[in-house]
């Protein structure tokens, strides 16, 4: 286990800026334009970003400024998406699978408070991935949801990421593996129980 947290330590160390640039700006994009958010939340990449600039040679800076400019584009397309298609995309088996109560309930805090939501929804999992696509699905206002976008955005980029790279200079990268792996190893067990659990109530019913 050690060697492979120490080569695990040496990989976020010498990974080149580039790559961790690249692929944080895709996550971040991707989440809310491709829904890949359902997924891979935007704060795993942000957080793993951070980290990657507090231990190696990343900059912070540069990080955050294009994960501003990713997380504004794809929610803008996942705006456009829902005002195009999103009904259709709600019928679609990926729609169904989320399920209508989520849609529905997305759709009910942004009928009802609007530009707050918006800003809100970066905050909340599944509620940011679908947010886009629900305000262009409602017709909302394009200035008031581009507005929200872009306060909600760079808010929520610039908070995550610096939490990651702060959290990543005081602990360090071997205690955050560490810690990584214990919550990844409860998760599974979690998701196991849930799963188990709810076979059973079906097979019962």
């Amino acid at each position: 286990m050690q060697s492979l947290i120490d080569w695990l330590v040496d990989v976020i160390q010498t990974t080149p800026p580039w790559v961790v640039y690249l692929v944080v700006w895709a996550l971040v994009y991707c989440e809310s334009a491709a829904l890949l958010g359902l997924i891979l939340p935007g704060e795993t990449a942000l957080l793993a970003g951070g980290v990657a600039a507090a231990v190696g040679e990343t900059s912070i800076g540069w990080l955050i400024a294009g994960a501003c400019v990713a997380a504004i584009a794809g929610d803008a397309t996942g705006f456009s998406l829902g005002r195009w298609s999103g009904p259709r995309m709600m019928r679609s088996r990926l729609g169904r699978r989320i399920g209508e109560e989520r849609w529905d309930r997305v759709a009910h805090a942004i009928q009802t408070n609007g530009i707050p939501t918006v800003v809100g929804a970066r905050w909340i999992g599944y509620v940011r991935t679908l947010t886009p696509f629900v305000a262009g699905m409602s017709r909302m206002a394009v200035p008031k949801y581009l507005s929200a976008n872009v306060v909600g955005g760079i808010i929520w980029v610039t908070a995550v990421g610096m939490i990651g790279y702060l959290v990543g200079a005081a602990v360090g990268a071997r205690l955050l593996l560490y810690g990584g792996i214990v919550v990844g190893v409860l998760a599974c067990l979690w998701f196991a129980v849930s799963w188990w659990r709810s076979r059973h109530r079906a097979d019962v019913t």
